[in-house]
Formats: structure tokens, sequence, C-alpha cells
């Protein structure tokens, strides 16, 4: 085949035109759109039409995805970069798809979005038939902007999309939420000349083409990590120590011992005998556990919570507070509220709530350490 012939088909196959699919968040329909020739050609709700040819790219929602930027060993198999995470992350890794934006030397820049979002979005495009060939967020349909500018998406869906490059050329992320559209996002993006756009996809778009795609479609599924997360790390070190200790307790010719019995003592406080740090170990394991479910609880129930203040605008959220084990809310509107709602969010997590309206205010307090 000469080089002519190739060329032509190169340019038959870039052509094709691209499908992208958004999932809806909060109940809310997905969103479609087909792209030819770089720009919006058909876009709606609901189910995709057919489109022969076309190639598929799912697009993370904006808001369900975390930007990150962080050093990086050389070398660094794609399974531990969760691992360079550990200390910024809400959750626990485990829980987490992460994909690659951007290599750079000694740098990745990574974005994460829940492992059991992302196989339900995929679940739904295989319901459809549709084989997705790319996985974008949403963040990436905006061209990378100059330094020193930025791009803020009105995507009428009760968030602002914000891309920015501060001078140094570092990229920026942000979900803003539109109900704090009167106040400016401070920090760097107070220092970036923006620009606007409008509507359900962005024009002018990127170039679809060549964006790197965050997530092999052969590996979406979940990966087994030979590593831990760092919120277990420290207490499975020590009790690995403990082990270590235990073989060493009876044995006064192994010096080492007074440093293995330091060690666990300075994570779990003085001990006297290898039984009472193995149940010290064991109640920080289980505070671990106990913290990161109620992080994962506390998540999902702001998540809910800013869906229904989107379905409910006569009311707004006037105060909030959290003591480590209730979630206490105060909002304002005038408007009677089925209670049903939020036993239901409640439920969905294994929560109890308590329910309190008088006139034009509504008080929730959600106990994260008490069944529903």
């Amino acid at each position: 085949m000469g080089p002519f012939m190739k060329l032509e088909r190169w340019r038959r196959r870039a052509a094709r035109p691209w499908l992208l699919l958004r999932p809806g968040t909060h109940a809310e329909a997905w969103q479609w759109a087909r792209v030819e020739q770089g720009r919006v050609q058909a876009s709606g709700s609901g189910a995709p039409p057919a489109i022969p040819g076309a190639r598929v790219a799912l697009v993370l929602p904006g808001e369900r995805c975390s930007h990150f930027q962080v050093a990086a060993p050389p070398g660094l198999k794609r399974h531990e970069w969760p691992l360079l995470l550990e200390d910024r992350l809400l959750q626990s890794a485990e829980d987490l798809a992460c994909g690659c934006l951007a290599r750079e030397p000694g740098w990745l820049q990574l974005v994460c979005v829940e492992q059991a979002l992302l196989d339900a979005w995929l679940a739904q495009c295989a319901e459809w038939q549709l084989d997705v060939l790319r996985c974008w967020a949403q963040f990436q349909l905006l061209p990378v902007p100059e330094p020193g500018a930025a791009w803020c998406w009105h995507q009428g869906a009760g968030l602002n999309l914000f891309v920015g490059r501060s001078v140094e050329a570092r990229q920026h992320w942000l979900a803003w939420p539109v109900e704090l559209q009167a106040t400016t996002p401070g920090g760097v993006w107070s220092e970036l000349e923006t620009q606007t756009v409008e509507g359900q996809w962005p024009e002018p778009l990127a170039t679809l083409d060549g964006l790197p795609s965050l997530f092999e479609r052969r590996r979406v599924q979940r990966q087994a990590r030979p590593l831990s997360p760092g919120l277990w790390r420290l207490p499975a070190a020590c009790l690995a120590l403990a082990v270590l200790w235990a073989g060493l307790w009876g044995s006064q010719q192994w010096r080492q011992q007074d440093v293995y019995q330091a060690q666990v003592e300075a994570v779990v406080g003085p001990v006297t005998s290898l039984r009472e740090a193995t149940q010290r170990i064991k109640q920080q394991r289980q505070g671990a556990d106990e913290r990161q479910l109620r992080s994962r609880q506390l998540q999902h129930l702001q998540a809910e919570l800013d869906g229904w203040l989107r379905a409910n605008a006569n009311w707004q959220l006037s105060a909030a507070q959290f003591d480590g084990q209730r979630w206490t809310l105060r909002l304002q509107g005038h408007e009677a509220v089925d209670e049903s709602a939020w036993q239901a969010m409640a439920s969905a997590i294994g929560v109890a709530v308590q329910v309190t309206q008088a006139s034009d205010e509504l008080n929730l307090t959600f106990d994260l350490g008490g069944a529903s």
C-alpha cells in the first residue's frame, strides 16, 4: 500500500465523529453530543441515538473528579499511583480509579474518580451496546488555556467548571457551586484572566483526537493492589513490629528488643506486655476504620444534599456543623418538605437522621454513629 493510500485511510478514520456521553449526577439524565470537525453538531439528554461509525468517549462529570499534581519517582507502576495521594484523600485509595493526565520528569498529573461510579457508568454504556474508546474528565473538553489565563464553563447544572494555568504553566481545575457565584474563587484564580463559555457543551472544544484517555478500557475493572492505603500502613507496620517483638520477648540475647518495643510504644503508648500492645493496635485499627467509614458517609450525604438543593430551589443551606459523629444542618425555605426523602438518604448508608421543621426553617441531624 502506497503512502497516499495510507494517508487517505488515516484521514477517513480521523474524520469519524465522536459521540460524547456524560453521566447525570443526582438522578439527572445523561447528556450526549455528536462532535464532527471539532464542533458539536447535535446534542440531547437520555439514551444516545445510533451514530454509525462514531467513536465513543465517556466524559466523567467534573464534580466527581479530583485533580492532583504530585511528585513521583521514576518507574512507578500504575497500581501504585494512589499511594502518592494517601495524605490528600478523604476516602480509601482502594475505592478510587486513578488515571494519568500528563507526565513530566519527576511529576505526574493524576485524575481520580470513585471506582464504583466508573464501573456503573461503563455498565450503562455496555447496556446501550456502546464500546467506550476513551475516558475523559469533563475539564479536558476545554482547550488548555495560555499561562495566566483560565476558562469558566457555565454548564447550567448548578456548577461552574474552571480550568486555569498559572504563569508558571501549572494547570488547575475547580468545580465551583453556582450558589457561591457571588463569591469569586480566591487563590490562584484571582490572578488569572478568565474567559466564560456557556451551555451543556463548551464552544470552543479541545481537539478531541489528541486528548489523553484517563483509563484504558481493558483496565477499567478494579485491580488488586499489593500495598495498603496510608490510613492502614502505620497500624499494619506496628502489627508487624509487635509480631517481631513477640519473637524477641522471651530472649535477652537480642538487643533489638528495646528498639522494637520503643517503636510500638511510640504509636500506641506505654505497654507492659505483648497482649496489651496487640489490643492497643487493634483499637487503633478499629478507630481508623470508623473514621474512614464516616468520611465516606459524610461525602455521600454532601452529594445527596447538593442534589436535593438543586431540585428544591426554594430552600438554601444556612448553617452546617460536623462534630466527628453528627452532621447538623439548618436550611431556610418556605415550602413543605417530605421527611421521607431525608430518611431515605440516611437509610441508604445506614445512619440515623432527626428532622424538625418549623415555619421557614428545617433542621437536620445525621448521626453517623447510630444505626437507622
